[in-house]
């Protein structure tokens, strides 16, 4: 039988099944038996392709699906080992200690959370990148915090709700050029549209940041602990302010477009150069080794040596297994037709503008859930409801939008997602014990989900809002109305 026949045939009942299995060894091995993460994945990932193979899927089949998923990994593990690459020659070189040391002594606890969330949007906007931001400034924001006694699990929520601002916002970004695409609809329209969910989102975060910093104002042991671990990092380390072009040459390359991958190789190479000339007393094998194996030292602090003993490819292995894991499954359930049998049933329920966005968005969380894919959860709902969209009279810069609400945002939120699983590896902090503190990511849906509701930034076609008066998008929305 083949892959296409198997697809049509795949019926609701067979899809929700699937979908039963998949979520019961989830919770069986990760609630119940306390599994690690890959093991399950590994079980999913068995039991999706017995599934294939029970509805007539060949093993050849199977063995070319899941080869599919994780050839769409290869650049998010190439991405991976060069953070973990930049992370030791970062650390051996003396960059992240010198980060750390500065940071310590400008940053205070009280409005570290509001400055570093401030840093992390401009950085993801001009990147247009969230895994530069999280992999570069924001391994080190996560340093500086623990230096000053921050929960880590707070200063990881700022780093994410940072870096998402520029993955969600920035003309330079991927996402942000995929989800107007998929919806048929002008980028800058698609970014003004945007404004509505994520400046209320951004604006409520930062006062949030700035509330929750003013709990460490008065932390005199963790102050007076700053100073035992910069004296810690200046006895281990040369520290020098010219250490931190290396960062702002990473940054600058991926303003100028390199690829992240590119341009993370360059920041690695750049450490292991600086490494040479500013920490003599490392010799050629530590210095070079911190690349696969990350930095070891011995340190006077404890809390020292749990920062900088780390870094290397080999940090990342777990993170690179999960990403292939994750990707095969999931391209196991899109050619399986589970996803399709589902979402076709969703759209026939919906007929007017403010079901319409919130159904979408729950296909997108649908589809991330089901494939870990950002990508994916962008593309396939936006190709499912483009023609609803149409039909309801809604313009395609309200799709574009709930689809970056949706499938942008909520593949930093689920556990097993690429971003997610990119994000908690890279900065050392689970994604459930992050997620509290996202407040970027958690608010932009509430406000997409309050907008669909009452109406208020819902669009039609020609510009008007679905409810009260005047033209939003005149001009530029009217061209695009005839040109459809």
């Amino acid at each position: 039988m083949s892959k296409e026949g198997t697809k049509k045939k795949m019926g609701l009942f067979m899809a929700l099944f699937t979908l039963l299995v998949m979520v019961a060894i989830m919770a069986v091995g990760l609630a119940v038996l306390k599994l690690s993460t890959v093991t399950v994945f590994a079980l999913v990932l068995v039991a999706m392709a017995i599934i294939a193979l029970c509805i007539g899927f060949s093993m050849n089949e199977v063995q070319e699906i899941i080869l599919t998923g994780c050839r769409k990994a290869i650049l998010v593990i190439l991405i991976l080992m060069s953070v973990g690459m930049v992370v030791g020659s970062w650390i051996v070189s003396g960059v992240v200690p010198s980060i750390i040391y500065y940071g310590l002594q400008i940053l205070s606890p009280s409005y570290f959370l509001l400055v570093g969330f401030i840093i992390c949007c401009i950085v993801s906007f001009f990147t247009g990148s969230s895994y530069t931001a999280a992999g570069t400034l924001g391994v080190a924001f996560m340093g500086i915090g623990s230096g000053l006694g921050i929960n880590p699990a707070l200063t990881a929520g700022m780093v994410i709700s940072g870096a998402i601002f520029g993955d969600k916002m920035s003309p330079f970004s991927d996402t942000t050029n995929m989800a107007p695409a998929a919806a048929e609809t002008d980028i800058f329209l698609h970014i003004k549209s945007m404004l509505f969910t994520t400046v209320p989102a951004t604006v409520i975060a930062a006062v949030l940041y700035f509330i929750l910093g003013f709990q460490y104002s008065g932390s005199g042991a963790d102050l007076g602990n700053v100073a035992e671990i910069s004296r810690s990092i200046t006895d281990a380390f040369h520290v020098s302010p010219f250490l931190l072009l290396i960062p702002v040459l990473t940054i600058v390359l991926a303003i100028k477009k390199v690829p992240s991958f590119l341009a993370l190789l360059a920041g690695t190479i750049a450490g292991i150069i600086a490494a040479f000339i500013a920490q003599p007393q490392f010799d050629v094998v530590t210095i070079l080794n911190s690349m696969a194996t990350g930095f070891s030292g011995e340190f006077s602090n404890e809390m020292v040596g749990t920062l900088f003993n780390r870094g290397g490819i080999s940090s990342m292995m777990t993170t690179v297994s999960l990403s292939l894991l994750c990707l095969a499954f999931g391209e196991l359930l899109q050619q399986m037709g589970v996803l399709t049998a589902i979402l076709d049933r969703l759209e026939v329920l919906v007929k007017k503008p403010g079901p319409l966005v919130l159904t979408t968005l729950f296909t997108c969380l649908l589809t991330v859930i089901l494939t870990a894919s950002q990508y994916v959860a962008i593309l396939l709902p936006g190709e499912i409801f483009k023609e609803s969209y149409k039909k309801a009279d809604v313009a395609p810069y309200v799709l574009s939008r709930t689809l970056e609400d949706g499938g942008t945002i909520f593949s930093f939120l689920v556990p097993w997602s690429m971003a997610a699983i990119y994000t908690s590896g890279v900065l050392g902090v689970p994604t459930i014990e992050s997620l509290p503190y996202s407040f970027l990511p958690i608010l932009c849906p509430v406000f997409a989900i309050i907008f669909a509701v009452t109406g208020f930034a819902v669009f039609k076609t020609d510009g008007s809002p679905v409810k009260g008066k005047g033209v939003w998008f005149s001009r530029k929305a009217k061209q695009a109305a005839r040109q459809k």
